[in-house]
């Protein structure tokens, strides 16, 4: 049995790699994430270049801040992939931006023993936040840097870097405290429809979602 973990970019379709069309055509069964009050974004991504008729397995995404109920649900998750694959004897998880970055279907690992598994890169959200600004991510010796922003970014030891990215930023105000020398740029549902990119300043009052990306620059760096 075989799972590949898909990487579909950050939302615009025409991002797909070569890969991630192929093997979404090509196995037998795909499985995508579902939550309740969310629409399917990764489905929704690869549903262009779907065959007809093909099976789609919706799997239980395991958020929120209840262990208990996490756990439960990855292990129904897994327990369907071992079923279908059992079927099947290969399939694909839909991963919404990079099959291994802040990706949910990572935590489904511990329970497939016995399953192989191979990780199909995607454009991460980073790569297209700064391609939509022609902004660097890192030049010459400098890097850069992706934190989570589910909590507070301490911005200590990232000065060394030229580009720093939060995804799923939810405190934009503190961004802006924390990284007074910084320009900051809010990216709301890149890649999506109604997507917006605004100044850091401009976007603290706008509603914003879960996939909410902060991308933060050295003021004055080389472009």
């Amino acid at each position: 049995m075989k799972l590949y973990l898909i990487g579909l970019g950050p939302g615009d379709p025409e991002l797909l790699t070569l890969k991630a069309l192929r093997l979404i055509q090509r196995l037998p069964v795909l499985f995508y994430p579902k939550e309740e009050g969310r629409e399917p974004i990764a489905l929704g991504i690869a549903r262009p270049f779907l065959p007809e008729g093909k099976p789609l397995l919706p799997l239980p995404l395991f958020t929120g801040g209840d262990p208990k109920e996490a756990e439960r649900a990855r292990r129904e998750a897994a327990r369907r992939v071992r079923e279908a694959l059992s079927r099947y004897g290969e399939g694909g998880y839909l991963v919404l931006g990079d099959s291994l970055l802040y990706a949910s279907p990572l935590n489904l690992l511990p329970h497939l023993e016995g399953v192989a598994v191979e990780a199909v890169p995607g454009i991460s959200a980073h790569q297209l936040a700064a391609a939509s600004l022609l902004k660097p991510i890192a030049l010459g010796e400098e890097g850069f840097a992706a934190v989570t922003g589910l909590g507070p970014v301490d911005p200590e030891g990232l000065d060394r870097f030229q580009s720093v990215f939060v995804y799923k930023a939810k405190d934009l105000e503190a961004l802006e405290r924390a990284f007074p020398d910084r320009e900051g740029w809010a990216f709301l549902r890149l890649g999506m429809p109604g997507e917006r990119v605004l100044p850091l300043g401009a976007a603290k009052g706008v509603a914003r979602d879960y996939w909410t990306l902060v991308g933060l620059w050295r003021k004055g760096g080389k472009r």
